[in-house]
């Protein structure tokens, strides 16, 4: 036997890995879990960031502004610049809070909301009071109230504060004329009362002239009493004419008609006196009607007395004419006295029908005049009356137009917004597109965090502690070059025991912690060793015919099993790899000795001893430590295990299996991570 060579020069450049300290940063473990997966969370990120930015601007939307401005002004005028007493000022500034408390009222809002329902049905389907006055903004600004809102809608927008100020100033009229209304209730009836007395009292004056006023009734009254003067004056002329035809019946007609010559001389003297009368009131009418128009009283009275002097002249040219006929009717030579005293009571008869009658007449005409002048005189009271009613309403009007400190208007209406106040679609698809990055980058991370898959090296730090090397092998790397780093590996490891003797060969077990048989890992190593000089026996312990030799194409041959029960077992040289020896399975008929109780550790230490003599390293492929019990028994006769572990191992299988792996070896463990990601610590620079 020879000693083992010392560590070859030609593989310097891929020695052992020195195991990475555990880092202290709370950040390590998030850097550690995202290790690898970058390339993944920007895949995800450039599919989610679209789809959730899309997904943002459609929900966003353009909001439109609005806003309305009521002023209010003072019912006194420089209530700024007075001095002294500020009550007015204080006055005013509470009609201006109170007023802006109004405009954002429960009625108010409430008639809004109605207003609104009628002409935007879809958009305040469930809309309240409460929803409109939390859209609104209302503030004061010293004599201003402003009104804003948003909306998604430039005409709600709009429409909302349009409503609003409708309402307030509907409202503001209803309760002003409510509140007029009770005030003037008393006085608006008793109005009515007197307009419709008024209007009774010109129905009967109606009535009563006719179509003849009291003017017109009073000249018809003074006309008619005239008359009556005359017909009186000519009833007693002729019961004085028949007196003296029937007292002086026997005297002769001389002496009748020197009495009618008489009477007719001084007739005729009157009417000389009533012609010169006329003349001065002709002349007092045109001095009149120099001063005063034709409808003044004055004139109007002077031309009623002319037009009963001119009566009166008629009944006395009437009068002549009668006594004319008299003296005629009481003449001898014409007739009988007895036919003219006949004529004349037949005549006196006559007068005094027509007397009566002007009598009657003229009482009927004065009843109206004092039925007349006693309606106007009743009507100019009841006008009285209704302008003192209609007075008190216009002062209780004007109060109550100035009850308020103020009265508002409305200095700017709402317009329709033209461009956009807020856009919240493009912040949206902003945070929807960050959102899929993060939510990209969550995810990966939470996978690296909770994935129970080995993917580094210094995931097995914690377990791997105490070993003295790990050796890591990319994806893909060669598997020749990975074979000779581990056989440097081996080679360098310090011992933990008494080197064995010289000529003693070094037991190298390789097995995985995991479920799966270990590849061509171990035929891998042997190689290696052959190609150091050196004499290297591999053993296939892999039970199911998945070792080396099925594939070299020795699985019915006799070996590994075989020797165990004592049969006859011999190595087989392999030629493609000079001193490179593989001891097979076994065969078929032997594999019930895995599964007896009479393997034990000196059977087996003793079957290596034979089996190794002559050479100087043996290689053993043993199986899986999660399926094959028989894998740590082969790891106790060991002088060094190999752990052969994939980057797509379970956890949770790997970890508490490497807690006891480098306990069996005499000499101690090696850890091949194979398949790891570029950037794993553990791969050499």
């Amino acid at each position: 036997m020879t000693a083992l060579p010392a560590f070859d020069p030609a593989y310097s450049d891929v020695g052992t890995v020195a195991v990475p300290p555990v880092q202290q940063s709370p950040i390590a473990p998030l850097v550690r879990a995202m290790r690898g997966r970058w390339r993944w969370a920007a895949l995800g990120a450039v599919v989610l960031a679209p789809a959730l930015g899309y997904l943002g601007y459609m929900s966003g939307k353009e909001i439109y502004q609005s806003q309305a401005i009521l002023r209010l002004y003072p019912q006194e005028s420089n209530i700024l610049y007075r001095s002294g007493d500020d009550s007015v000022l204080k006055t005013f500034d509470s009609f201006a809070k109170a007023e802006t408390s109004y405009v954002a009222s429960q009625p108010v809002m409430q008639r809004a909301t109605e207003s609104l329902r009628t002409d935007f049905p879809e958009l305040t389907e469930d809309m309240t009071a409460s929803d409109l006055t939390g859209s609104v903004e209302i503030r004061r600004n010293d004599s201003l109230i402003i009104l804003t809102t948003v909306s998604a809608y430039p005409h709600f927008a709009e429409a909302k504060l349009d409503a609003i100020t409708d309402a307030y100033f509907t409202l503001k009229v209803e309760a002003e004329r409510e509140m007029t209304d009770m005030r003037l209730g008393e006085l608006v009836r008793r109005e009515a009362e007197l307009i419709a007395q008024q209007g009774e009292i010109r129905a009967s004056i109606l009535d009563v002239g006719g179509e003849y006023g009291l003017d017109a009734l009073t000249r018809a009254h003074i006309e008619k009493v005239a008359r009556i003067d005359s017909l009186q004056e000519r009833l007693a002329e002729i019961g004085a004419t028949i007196s003296a035809l029937e007292s002086a019946a026997g005297q002769s007609g001389a002496d009748m008609s020197d009495n009618e010559i008489m009477r007719a001389t001084l007739l005729d003297r009157a009417l000389a006196d009533l012609n010169f009368e006329r003349a001065r009131h002709e002349a007092e009418l045109s001095t009149l009607m120099t001063r005063y128009p034709e409808t003044s009283p004055f004139v109007t009275d002077k031309r009623h007395e002319i037009a009963v002097i001119d009566q009166a002249m008629s009944d006395r040219r009437q009068q002549i004419q009668v006594l004319g006929q008299t003296g005629a009717l009481t003449d001898t030579t014409s007739g009988s006295a007895e036919t003219s005293l006949a004529d004349l009571r037949d005549l006196q008869g006559k007068v005094s029908e027509q007397l009566d009658v002007a009598r009657a007449e003229a009482r009927e005409l004065n009843g109206k005049q004092i039925e007349l002048r006693a309606l106007m005189d009743e009507s100019a009271a009841m006008s009285d009356l209704l302008e003192q009613t209609r007075h008190a309403l216009d002062e209780i009007r004007v109060e109550a137009g100035r009850a308020n400190s103020g009265f508002a208007e409305l200095m700017s209406p709402a317009g329709l917004p033209q461009d956009a106040f807020d856009d919240s679609r493009k912040p949206k698809a902003a945070a929807g597109a960050a959102a899929g990055i993060f939510l990209a980058l969550g995810v990966t991370l939470m996978i690296g965090l909770f994935s129970g898959r080995v993917r580094w090296s210094d995931a097995l730090a914690r377990v791997t502690a105490g070993w003295a090397s790990v050796v890591v092998a990319g994806r893909g790397s060669d598997a020749i070059r990975t074979a000779d780093r581990l056989r440097n590996a081996i080679q360098l490891h310090p011992l933990r025991t008494a080197p064995a003797p010289r000529g003693t060969a070094r037991i190298v077990t390789v097995a995985r912690p995991a479920a799966g048989a270990p590849e061509d890992l171990a035929l891998d190593l042997a190689r290696s060793f052959a190609r150091a000089r050196m004499r290297t026996l591999l053993v296939d312990a892999v039970p199911g015919g998945q070792g080396p030799s099925a594939t070299l194409g020795f699985a019915l041959a006799p070996g590994w099993l075989d020797a165990i029960v004592g049969r006859e077992a011999s190595a087989v040289p392999l030629l493609a790899s000079p001193g490179l020896s593989i001891l097979p399975h076994g065969s078929d008929d032997a594999e019930e000795v895995r599964h007896s109780g009479d393997v034990a550790l000196p059977l087996l230490r003793d079957t290596l001893a034979r089996l190794a003599h002559g050479h100087d390293v043996v290689v053993i492929a043993a199986g899986s430590l999660a399926t094959d019990p028989a894998s740590e028994l082969l790891l106790s006769v060991a002088d060094v295990g190999v752990a052969s572990v994939t980057a797509s191992d379970a956890m949770r299988q790997v970890a508490p299996r490497l807690a006891r792996f480098d306990a069996l070896p005499h000499q101690g463990s090696i850890l091949l991570l194979a398949g790891a990601l570029k950037g794993d610590p553990g791969l050499p620079a």
